[in-house]
């Protein structure tokens, strides 16, 4: 039986009730909060904080709901087998990793959980590789292909994104599959 575990469950209610605070507050004072909270790369040095922050940022609806949706799915068996602390930090670290790739490639502003969320989409497809994911609740794909069609989606869309420029976030995915990877591979777990 499915069952939720204590960070999942903390990192979506702080993503939504991040958002519908900042969607209920005057537009004025919650657009002046969101900005202080985005992380742009270009001033970093000024915002230390927004490393952290932006990964509690979301966009619009559909942006949140992508996300809490994949951390619902792939989250809980991941804190499962790791515990809490390790699950927490994991989530993080692949979240930092997205910033850092966006330093280096991303001018934009950049918001939202989804490279902490390819993180642990990569940490699930690397233990339980052969696990069907249901695309639309119908078509059943190996985690190892979906994970790996995404990151390849997300290649390209970084090289197209560099060229004329995307809404979406290509190289911070990238960096949280490139950080959950190496943390992976480093094996730097402690639990």
């Amino acid at each position: 039986m499915y069952q939720m575990t204590p960070w999942v469950t903390r990192l979506l209610v702080a993503n939504i009730g991040i958002y519908l605070v900042l969607r209920g507050l005057p537009s004025e004072l919650g657009n002046s909060i969101a900005n202080a909270l985005v992380f742009r790369p270009g001033s970093v040095l000024e915002t230390p904080w927004t490393p952290i922050t932006y990964m509690f940022l979301h966009g619009d609806l559909m942006h949140l709901v992508g996300n809490m949706l994949f951390l619902f799915f792939f989250g809980p068996p991941l804190e499962s087998k790791w515990g809490e602390r390790e699950f927490l930090k994991f989530y993080l670290i692949c979240g930092l990793g997205g910033a850092v790739l966006s330093l280096f490639f991303q001018a934009s502003a950049l918001i939202g959980a989804s490279a902490a969320v390819y993180g642990v989409m990569l940490a699930f497809a690397m233990n339980w590789p052969n696990a069907p994911i249901y695309i639309f609740g119908i078509f059943p794909v190996l985690a190892k292909y979906l994970v790996a069609f995404m990151g390849v989606l997300n290649l390209l869309g970084a090289a197209g994104s560099a060229q004329g420029g995307s809404n979406v976030a290509h190289f911070a995915h990238l960096g949280g599959l490139l950080a959950g990877y190496l943390y992976l591979k480093a094996d730097w777990r402690t639990s």
